[in-house]
């Protein structure tokens, strides 16, 4: 979407309005459309042990076994399937993506937005907080999977483009998040991981972002089609689960449209909100009269009546809260270390907790 370099205030906006929209994406690893997760997730493994680097014993170039494996796992693998183990690193990878982009923006809350190493006065904050890094590994496996069918087009091309600014960036916020010395020699290394971030977060930000929504956009097609299958198969407790985590994915997509987030909720217009409310309040009585059906329990394999704890009630709490905020006029207190009630952060976090409900009834 954005096809210019980010300034510090654009990185900031964004990657927040971007945390929210990306927790979403966490639920489509797990959804394989042709199969149950301990296969998909043998399946992810036989091709990571085809592409994976191997031992320096063997008499191999590098290059010679990459070109060999990848084509022996494409030979064992389906292209349906391998279309499901690609995607799923790439939303794995958009997930790391999410958490780089954070870190770039609690970093410059620190730190000034200048060439020279400068710490921000009187933030009240240290050096380094909230700042996260990652190990290269899924990037790793990314970068060989761009170069594989099946083609994912400009995705492909936008794995490659970023790896070399993120593999940086990852390395360094890792250390940062690790680092007790940064203030040694005057700040000496505190400026060695300056350098490297002021010259890679511009090129990273304004790639990854397009790459986040184009991963969103083949997760709400997914998504869908998931959906369809699930109630044309007369899976109701699942299908009604799903259903409520996507519209609460709508509610952050249309806050996202607008250009809305916390630091400016009270210019929410709720009118699109308010038919998602009224769309997740059917769904989730929908969902509570399936479960409350012990023949649909035992369809699905379901136990307990109350498969989620009542988190789905909550996210209904959630957006009431949010949309009660939005229309006071008044903003939410972000200062805390918490999510406040009424906040849009709040109800991506509750919505968070949906989700990993949802995987692990319907996945673990």
């Amino acid at each position: 979407m954005l096809s210019f370099l980010l300034q510090e205030d654009q990185i900031v906006k964004k990657s927040s309005l971007t945390k929210i929209m990306a927790v979403f994406l966490v639920v489509m690893i797990v959804l394989s459309g042709c199969g149950n997760s301990s296969e998909d997730e043998a399946q992810k493994t036989e091709w990571r042990g085809h592409t994976r680097e191997t031992s320096a014993e063997e008499e191999y170039t590098e290059e010679t076994e990459y070109d060999e494996n990848a084509e022996s796992a494409e030979d064992e693998i389906s292209p349906e399937q391998m279309e499901l183990i690609k995607y799923n690193y790439y939303v794995e990878l958009n997930n790391e993506i999410i958490e780089i982009l954070d870190s770039i923006a609690y970093y410059y809350e620190v730190v000034d937005y200048t060439e020279e190493f400068s710490m921000l006065p009187d933030t009240g904050l240290t050096y380094g907080y909230r700042v996260s890094g990652n190990n290269t590994d899924t990037l790793d496996d990314c970068v060989m999977l761009a170069d594989m069918e099946p083609d994912f087009g400009e995705m492909d091309s936008m794995v490659k483009e970023m790896e070399e600014p993120l593999r940086a960036l990852m390395g360094t916020f890792l250390e940062i998040s690790g680092s007790n010395d940064y203030a040694d020699n005057q700040y000496q290394k505190a400026k060695e991981y300056h350098a490297v971030i002021y010259s890679n977060a511009d090129a990273f930000a304004a790639i990854a972002y397009d790459f986040v929504d184009a991963i969103g956009e083949m997760g709400d097609v997914r998504m869908a089609e998931e959906e369809n299958r699930l109630k044309e198969e007369g899976m109701l407790i699942n299908y009604n689960a799903s259903r409520a985590i996507s519209i609460g994915r709508e509610v952050l997509d249309e806050a996202y449209a607008q250009g809305v987030d916390d630091w400016n909720l009270n210019e929410l217009d709720l009118t699109e909100i308010q038919k998602l409310h009224d769309e997740l309040v059917a769904v989730v009585a929908d969902f509570d009269a399936a479960t409350a059906d012990n023949d649909q329990l035992v369809k699905e394999s379901l136990s307990n009546s109350r498969p989620f704890d009542g988190l789905l009630d909550g996210l209904i709490d959630a957006l009431e809260w949010m949309m009660k905020q939005a229309e006071s006029g008044e903003l939410p207190d972000m200062s805390g270390s918490g999510a406040p009630l009424g906040s849009l952060e709040h109800f991506s976090y509750v919505l968070g907790q949906c989700i990993d409900r949802y995987n692990t009834v319907f996945v673990d």
